[in-house]
């Protein structure tokens, strides 16, 4: 597998014999073969009407909150699942009201909310809900709904004409917060990924054009950052963006993919002469991805995969790997995208997947199944335990 990429964020003299910590995917990557009943709406499934969009209907019905309780659709129901092994199984948090649509998305809040969940509906209608006391907190409407993200108590939603809203949940009276509401309006397409970084200071949106806009908080223009398209810098794939990540220990690195199989890594530093816009590292994978995800123990990054791609690859200068990605979860290492370890849970294609709250098991939305799947990916990384010495114990 050939991968290019700038010197700013890759070693230009790999080591001959890698070596991987102990908490790498080479050791703990494995199909764990345990599956929870799932299903997603109607209007979700290919060739179905319900929503009036479902030729394009990519639903994101699977999130996990940072107490590491799991909430999933089962249709217009919402089920949540405590994934620390709890006494309660699972449980059934909402049934959708059918004058409100279907269910489109599903979001956990943060660490600092950790029991609030974001509900989006395929007629535009957005819902709060308290998972600790099974409770909605707050609804309105929008004018769409594709793809949403939290950051801190501020809703992020994406919209199906590429319109950006930011929704402030802590205004008060909340009838005003609508009107008080950022709007970014740059994409010309439906939004497909969103991602705020690790600081939550930049957001990363990518749309059904393959376009990818990097924005700082607050500031309703991008970032001028990527690579030189006539004379414009541009963050740009060939296929939908179906995925964009921050790096979890450096808040400037992403990472991005296509439906296409092609994944690309960038260096979001405006005016840096540094910037890796201008070579970014890129894969070609040879089927879909479907989502990527950073390892908070290791320097590894996991990408999991749909179909495969039949066509010629996207960029001159790249082959795909020797084996097929497809229906695959793959780990690679940073920065230099070696492979580090590949394993299928089902022979199916995966759709949306989400990591655990303790960053070491992958769950997998699997809709041909009806079913999610688990596997472990990564380990925790082990703390050096501090022994006193005898010179702490001597100077008192």
């Amino acid at each position: 597998m050939r991968s290019a990429s700038v010197s700013s964020i890759r070693s230009t003299t790999p080591p001959a014999h890698p070596t991987f910590l102990d908490s790498s995917a080479k050791y703990h990557l494995r199909n764990l073969k345990i599956t929870i009943d799932y299903s997603v709406p109607t209007s979700a499934i290919p060739g179905t009407l319900g929503s009036g969009d479902a030729t394009n209907f990519t639903p994101h019905l699977l999130s996990c909150s940072t107490s590491n309780v799991l909430c999933f659709s089962r249709g217009n129901r919402v089920h949540f699942k405590n994934m620390g092994g709890g006494s309660e199984d699972i449980g059934q948090l909402c049934k959708l009201q059918e004058d409100r649509g279907d269910l489109k998305v599903i979001e956990c809040g943060g660490s600092d909310m950790p029991h609030r969940v974001a509900l989006g509906t395929t007629k535009g209608f957005v819902q709060i809900w308290d998972l600790k006391v099974k409770k909605m907190t707050m609804s309105w409407s929008t004018k769409g709904v594709s793809v949403m993200r939290w950051n801190g108590p501020v809703l992020t939603v994406g919209g199906l004409k590429g319109t950006i809203r930011h929704y402030d949940t802590r205004v008060e009276p909340k009838s005003k917060m609508k009107d008080l509401a950022p709007k970014w309006t740059r994409h010309q397409a439906r939004i497909t990924s969103l991602a705020w970084n690790i600081n939550g200071k930049i957001l990363a949106s990518g749309d059904e054009s393959g376009m990818v806009y990097c924005w700082e908080q607050g500031k309703k223009v991008p970032l001028d950052v990527g690579e030189f398209v006539q004379r414009r810098k541009k963050i740009q794939h060939s296929g939908i963006v179906s995925a964009v990540a921050w790096c979890t220990w450096h808040p400037r690195i992403l990472a991005s993919g296509d439906s296409k199989g092609i994944l690309r890594l960038w260096n979001v530093e405006a005016g840096s002469s540094s910037s890796n816009g201008l070579m970014p590292g890129m894969l070609d994978l040879g089927a879909s991805i479907t989502s990527l995800h950073f390892s908070p123990h290791t320097k590894e990054f996991v990408s999991t995969h749909g179909a495969s791609v039949t066509d010629a690859p996207a960029s001159e200068g790249l082959s795909r790997p020797r084996f097929s990605m497809a229906n695959s979860v793959t780990v690679h290492a940073f920065p230099s995208l070696r492979h580090v370890n590949t394993v299928s849970v089902m022979n199916k294609p995966y759709r949306d997947c989400v990591l655990n709250a303790q960053g070491t098991k992958l769950i997998l939305e699997i809709p041909e199944e009806n079913k999610l799947g688990i596997c472990d990916v990564w380990s925790k990384r082990k703390e050096l335990k501090r022994h006193s010495s005898f010179l702490d114990s001597a100077i008192r």
